[in-house]
């Protein structure tokens, strides 16, 4: 009786949080799928039960090279432009800030940091500010290197690009800090015993910090490349999915679908369904393919 009472006393500290999640994570879920079975009358308001015609018609364009099979190509290329560049930068500095940069300014520091606490908004504000072909600094630079200016946001050549580099920027922050702790968290001891063998700062690099890292890479390689098939705010602010959807993700078209112009709610939420199961089939490819390679010191 105690047992019971003990398990039924758990339960209820448990309560206002299964309730909280209920409401704002299982109902909505559960909601959405059963949205993506319907087709929303453009003028009455009315929900139809159509079944599977949602999926049935994004599978067609996606063998058929239509425009979600455009989305998703998009959100590949952005993703794959995204995460190893801004793995390898975090992962470089981070080594530079533990290692032979260890004198870096706190200023220094702060711009290095300074990235994780900007919204995805004001970053986009940034760059378009940036990447203004009259007053912008990108064009500026580019000028100073003996290059000719580029059409950042308006060129279909670049616009990936350019919102690349800005996702890029938004996410060093907490990339770096990441992997300076894993890098810090690497017993001493290895470089002490590698020195005394002659081991220089780039075996040291390439047969302890990267094997040790391992765990941390793989860690930022799950989170980075959810969150750039997630990626919203730099799209919106600085291309609109332009020009001609050469910028227009997933999540992108998903919005459009459902909120700009004649919602197709039931069309943007078969979307969203796939981009889920998108992500969590890249995170099982990723844990079978990568994870065994982890090691774990």
């Amino acid at each position: 009786m105690k047992k019971v009472l003990k398990n039924a006393e758990g339960y209820l500290y448990l309560a206002p949080t299964l309730l909280v999640l209920g409401i704002f994570v299982y109902w909505p879920i559960v909601s959405s799928f059963q949205m993506s079975l319907t087709r929303v009358a453009p003028f009455g308001g009315t929900f139809r039960y159509v079944g599977a015609e949602n999926y049935q018609r994004l599978w067609n364009e996606l063998i058929t090279g239509g425009e979600y099979y455009n989305n998703l190509k998009v959100s590949l290329l952005f993703t794959l432009g995204t995460v190893p560049t801004g793995i390898f930068i975090a992962v470089a500095l981070a080594i530079a800030l533990a290692y032979p940069l260890r004198r870096l300014s706190w200023l220094h520091r702060l711009l290095i940091f300074v990235p994780i606490v900007i919204s995805s908004a004001v970053t986009g504000v940034i760059f378009r500010w940036m990447y203004n072909p009259a007053t912008g600094y990108m064009n500026h630079w580019l000028g100073l290197l003996g290059l000719e200016p580029v059409n950042w946001l308006t060129s279909k050549d670049w616009a990936l690009t350019a919102v690349i580099l800005a996702v890029v920027w938004r996410q060093l922050g907490f990339n770096v800090i990441i992997a300076l702790a894993g890098v810090q968290n690497i017993d001493s001891t290895y470089y002490e015993a590698a020195k005394v063998d002659g081991a220089n700062l780039w075996h040291r690099v390439r047969h302890i910090t990267l094997p040790l890292l391992s765990p941390t890479l793989f860690f930022l390689v799950i989170i980075n490349v959810i969150n750039s098939l997630q990626t919203f705010g730099e799209i919106n602010i600085l291309t609109d999915g332009g020009p001609g959807q050469a910028t227009t993700n997933m999540i992108y078209a998903i919005f459009v679908d459902a909120f700009v112009g004649t919602p197709f709610r039931g069309y943007a939420s078969a979307q969203a369904y796939l981009l889920a199961l998108l992500i969590v089939l890249m995170s099982i490819i990723q844990f079978r393919g990568f994870g065994r390679k982890v090691h774990y010191s």
